[in-house]
């Protein structure tokens, strides 16, 4: 008590009255204060006088300097500063492994390691026991509620710290969708080197083998044979055909060796296949506008669907919201914002977006609108091959095309003048002839 009444005479100097009440409900003794907002001799509010303008911390501060100073004077600790969303309460917490808080942190890293999407992140949250609150048109975007966890309210992602805001969450999840798929695409790179590199090295063997067979003696007679022409053994091993040079034509250029396996490392196998990406046609395997037509109405129906989750979730709390009094509806709807809130915007979505998915007249069940997207799903994971195998080759073009082109039309060139000079000497040949 002492304490507190040295605590508010420094603070308020004797200008406005106070109420002390020492409690001793907690493991520690403390002191809750309240003093009244207007000053006893010139009528001006506390506010007025100490917090004007934006300055609505600075009081705040100087309360605290004064308590620190008094606590220091009579050898009690003094709490520091633990940063911002941390309350002395959840600092213990955290010090002894009980905080919900970091329960919550580390789950939700683990969600984001896996999910492929913001939406598949936030239906992972769902299916893991996470309610959340998702309205990127608020200042506040999301927040969550870890489930048997004793968490009473939903917390900002703010306050659980920068990477869960709804932003750094899909930075996160691109990051390593991109990273897998660049890991993907090496390991079939390398595992096509290799199995190319193993059908050369057999070739190798079977020529060395061939080579070593014995071979006639000069004294040894030999009888001219005609063979007739029989049919391959079923074990018997063919030697190949000599193939014709698909990249001939560029030959002369200079690193062309290097260039070529360039090419071929990134899926292009022949000069013609490379002549296709010279200009910007449409090639049968790029699968850009049919991806982000599948992509968009992927989205569009997971959100219909993580909506109507949203709405089950919060229905009976909305339910009891309106059948209350108008008296009580306002204290309960203060009470259970977060609820109310997140019902009536999947409600509200579900209205807006639901009638593009009907079927003969009806609304669709979260099941029937799931099975549309299962499909929808399977056949874009069906073109993502492909697609990324085009973009391969597209990328290995671009590096050369230009250079490429230009060469043939040079040696075209050099041939149509090599024509004319053939047909002017021709041609001179005959008048001389003549005179």
């Amino acid at each position: 008590m002492q304490i507190g009444e040295e605590l508010c005479d420094r603070y308020l100097k004797g200008d406005y009255q106070y109420v002390i009440a020492v409690h001793n409900d907690k493991e520690h003794l403390h002191c809750h204060i309240i003093f009244n907002n207007t000053n006893l001799y010139n009528g001006l509010s506390f506010t007025t006088e100490h917090n004007q303008g934006r300055k609505s911390e600075r009081a705040w501060a100087e309360l605290r300097q004064i308590s620190d100073e008094i606590c220091a004077e009579h050898g009690i600790s003094v709490i520091e500063p633990i940063g911002k969303g941390v309350s002395h309460f959840e600092n213990q917490m955290q010090k002894e492994g009980k905080s919900w808080k970091d329960k919550l942190r580390n789950l939700l890293r683990e969600i984001i390691s896996y999910s492929r999407s913001f939406d598949d992140f936030l239906k992972n949250c769902t299916d893991s026991g996470i309610e959340y609150v998702y309205t990127p048109q608020n200042k506040v975007k999301l927040k969550f509620k870890l489930s048997g966890e004793g968490q009473q309210r939903f917390t900002r992602a703010d306050t659980l710290g920068d990477e869960f805001e709804p932003e750094a969450i899909t930075e996160t999840i691109d990051t390593a969708q991109k990273k897998a798929a660049a890991e993907e695409l090496k390991e079939k790179f390398f595992a096509a080197r290799r199995a190319r590199r193993q059908a050369e090295l057999a070739l190798l063997n079977r020529a060395s083998a061939k080579s070593a067979e014995p071979k006639p003696t000069q004294n040894a007679q030999i009888k001219p044979t005609i063979a007739e022409p029989t049919a391959p053994k079923p074990n018997e091993s063919i030697a190949p055909e000599k193939k014709e040079d698909v990249w001939a034509g560029i030959r002369g250029m200079r690193d062309c060796n290097k260039m070529i396996a360039d090419l071929e490392a990134g899926g292009i196998t022949s000069l013609d296949e490379l002549k296709g990406f010279f200009w910007n046609t449409h090639h049968a395997d790029d699968h850009t506008d049919e991806l982000a037509a599948l992509d968009k109405k992927i989205k569009g129906i997971d959100k219909l669907i993580n909506m109507m989750k949203q709405s089950s979730q919060h229905s009976a709390t909305y339910k009891e919201y309106q059948e209350r009094s108008a008296f009580s509806q306002k204290h309960f709807r203060k009470k259970n914002a977060a609820a109310i809130d997140a019902y009536e915007e999947a409600d509200k979505y579900i209205t807006e977006h639901i009638k593009a998915y009907y079927i003969k007249g009806k609304p669709p069940k979260q099941s029937d609108l799931q099975v549309q997207s299962d499909k929808l799903k399977k056949k874009y994971n069906a073109l993502v091959p492909e697609h990324n195998a085009f973009l391969r080759r597209q990328r290995a073009a671009s590096q050369y095309t230009r250079q490429v082109r230009n060469y043939l039309d040079s040696q075209r060139q050099q041939e149509r003048n090599k024509h004319y000079q053939e047909k002017k000497r021709s041609q001179q040949k005959k008048k001389d002839y003549l005179e």
